[in-house]
């Protein structure tokens, strides 16, 4: 069935982000006296706040610790946004060039805070390049579970054959899989994995690459 709908992560996949938050974790770590490691970073890819602060108060020890490092955190990402900007990952604009001129509607899936979301829209000018948004703090659960991304359908009036998710996590690939929308991963920071490899379409190296899918 013809594509006629495009659903967006946007963390790692829109914008070269996920690096940003690492450095802003293990600086908000380290003023606060213990290690952000990379596992760490990995187990809070693409999920919710509630999470989040979940598996941070397990870490240290109270929900007063890990509201503190989230809040550190987030201060040193807006440093950082707001000083140098975000850089927009490669083919990026092509394949938005693409979809403009083929009438394919486009749709934002954001685990993120939706202030978030609108602060790098913002910083990158991309804000019209997007019909709507649905971010982390407009659903009730995350990625993995499909909610977010069955908003986001919703969103786009269309039937989930006709819709196409684009993720670069494993825990968005699982998620757009249980709501049975075709997914292609660009990964970024994590590889794709056996069963990862099994949900998606394709995997391919940047978003431009995503543009033959469409033609087909």
């Amino acid at each position: 069935m013809t594509t006629r709908g495009i659903i967006f992560d946007m963390d790692g996949l829109l914008v070269d982000s996920e690096k940003i938050y690492y450095q802003a974790n293990i600086r908000a770590a380290k003023e606060m006296g213990f290690d952000f490691t990379p596992e760490d970073h990995h187990a809070i890819l693409g999920t919710t706040d509630t999470y989040l602060r979940n598996y941070f108060k397990a870490k240290l020890g109270s929900a007063t610790a890990a509201t503190e490092f989230i809040d550190r955190s987030y201060r040193n990402v807006a440093t950082v946004v707001e000083a140098d900007g975000v850089a927009i990952k490669p083919g990026l604009v092509d394949l938005l060039d693409y979809c403009d001129n083929q009438g394919i509607s486009r749709v934002i899936a954001s685990s993120n805070f939706r202030s978030m979301v609108d602060d790098f829209m913002q910083s990158t000018g991309l804000q019209s390049r997007f019909s709507q948004i649905v971010a982390g703090d407009e659903v009730t659960h995350g990625k993995p579970n499909p909610e977010i991304f069955l908003k986001a359908l919703d969103k786009l009036a269309l039937p989930a054959p006709s819709a196409l998710v684009l993720e670069d996590s494993p825990n968005g690939v699982m998620a757009a899989s249980k709501a049975a929308i075709p997914v292609i991963m660009v990964p970024d920071l994590i590889a794709p994995t056996a069963i990862t490899n099994q949900q998606t379409l394709a995997t391919v190296g940047d978003l431009a690459q995503v543009i033959p899918y469409l033609e087909k």
